[in-house]
């Protein structure tokens, strides 16, 4: 398993390799607080990681009631209202006490996986760990989806490549090993056919 310190420091590098091709700094694309929000630290523990510097991490029964907390602020109904705890635990055949004494810190046990999983699910979709990960690992994932958004806007064929199973999709992994020069000239044609498809679509 990565080392999660090494995992965010690669995630760091590739965005700041990315943002550096495209003359842009993390300031341009990075913001701290949706950051802060999608996983569910502080943003001045965002600021810390971001920096290389070391935090220190809360006891994980302290994490996983402050993220049930963060969840229901963050994650509310169409109406803008919170999800009960009757609601979130009914989801996956538990009960709302049983959330709200984790909450409240008079589980002694603390949450059981399931519990944990059924929380994420009931938020996410999926069971993801977002409960009980730590700072580093709960920033890295958050920044995924930046990375995945800078990668699309550096590689317009990125999208092209992942919907052609077919020779289109191995010749143009081919053309990706072409000379820099000649990479150039054909991305910069491909982006003005698919800039120039688009138009036409919204006319």
């Amino acid at each position: 398993m990565k080392d999660p310190d090494a995992a965010l420091a690669e995630t760091l590098r590739r965005i700041d390799a990315l943002l550096g091709r495209s003359g842009k700094t993390r300031d341009d694309a990075l913001s701290v607080d949706d950051l802060a929000r999608e996983a569910g630290i502080s943003p001045l523990t965002v600021l810390a990681l971001l920096e290389c510097q070391h935090v220190s991490e809360e006891g994980v029964g302290e994490r996983i009631r402050r993220r049930i907390l963060h969840l229901r602020e963050t994650h509310r109904r169409p109406n803008g209202s919170r999800y009960s705890y009757s609601e979130i635990g009914e989801s996956f055949g538990s009960s709302g006490a049983a959330i709200s004494a984790i909450v409240n810190g008079q589980s002694k046990s603390g949450p059981l996986a399931a519990t944990q999983a059924g929380i994420e699910k009931f938020f996410f979709g999926q069971a993801n760990g977002f409960l009980s990960a730590e700072a580093v690992p709960a920033l890295n994932m958050a920044l995924q989806s930046v990375l995945r958004r800078l990668e699309r806007e550096a590689d317009p064929l990125a999208e092209i490549l992942s919907s052609y199973g077919d020779v289109r999709g191995v010749a143009l992994r081919q053309a990706r090993d072409l000379p820099e020069e000649r990479w150039n000239v054909l991305n910069a044609t491909l982006k003005a056919l698919l800039e120039l498809d688009e138009s036409e679509e919204e006319r």
